[in-house]
């Protein structure tokens, strides 16, 4: 193998992983939307339990649904 075959060889892989590279990039820079958006939704809808917490209608206090087990145990 000479040098310019050798050369082409290295071009041609260093433009593989470029694009590799750029689709690795625009995957996390999805994700990283995705996930501030799933964030304001979580926060939104943590805002909407602590309301519905407070204008309870019973005076009895709602109990901690983290702790609650599921009925099936």
């Amino acid at each position: 193998m000479n040098w310019e075959e050798r050369i082409e060889r290295l071009e041609m892989e260093l433009a593989h992983q470029q694009r590799t590279t750029d689709q690795l990039n625009q995957a996390v820079s999805e994700q990283s939307l995705d996930l501030l958006r799933l964030r304001r939704t979580i926060d939104r809808l943590a805002k909407r339990v602590d309301e519905l917490a407070t204008k309870s209608d019973t005076s009895e206090p709602l109990p901690d649904i983290v702790d609650e087990k599921p009925p099936h145990y």
